[in-house]
């Protein structure tokens, strides 16, 4: 009896250290999930390219992450929901992704939550991303938020975004200058 419990708990330990895997293994399997489906992306296999993301996802690869949510955003490889797409840019967003942050904020600006939309706008316009600085310069030219607008659409300007520089000039020229 006492040879079986000892059989017990020596197995118990190995399972446990199997299953177990440290924390710079599981990243280094999540990038590789991750490039490997970016590489069937590349290749046109959308579905195979979702399998691999979502793997890499579910392990917490931000960029996996943000690829689910469009993959369900526009039915790359999976049948469209924006809900699950809402889901998987939110964990992305988190995890302070700007691309996922912006996607996210979209998705409320076009659900008439505007105030959620700013503030993930805000959070990713922060990292210099050049397309949340230019919607958050939208989003403020629509509330009549002229200096606002100005400030983003030039700190959009500066990070290159290729229609900030026509925004900015037409809303100058909107007020006389």
């Amino acid at each position: 009896m006492q040879k079986n419990q000892s059989f017990i708990v020596v197995f118990s330990l190995f399972i446990l250290g199997v299953l177990s895997v440290p924390p710079a293994f599981a990243d280094s399997r999540a990038n590789a999930w991750y490039r490997t489906g970016y590489n069937y992306s590349q290749a046109g296999h959308n579905k195979d390219a979702f399998v691999w993301m979502m793997r890499a996802a579910k392990a917490g690869h931000s960029s996996a992450q943000n690829n689910i949510g469009l993959s369900y955003l526009h039915g790359l490889g999976v049948s469209k929901d924006k809900n699950k797409a809402f889901e998987w840019f939110e964990k992305a967003a988190k995890q302070g992704l700007s691309y996922a942050q912006s996607e996210l904020a979209m998705l409320y600006y076009q659900q008439g939550k505007t105030k959620q939309a700013q503030q993930w706008w805000l959070t990713a316009a922060n990292t210099n991303d050049e397309y949340a600085q230019f919607n958050l310069a939208s989003l403020f030219l629509e509330k009549n938020n002229i200096k606002k607008a100005t400030y983003w659409f030039q700190r959009a300007k500066d990070n290159n975004h290729p229609q900030a520089p026509t925004a900015l000039d037409r809303l100058k020229r909107g007020q006389g200058e």
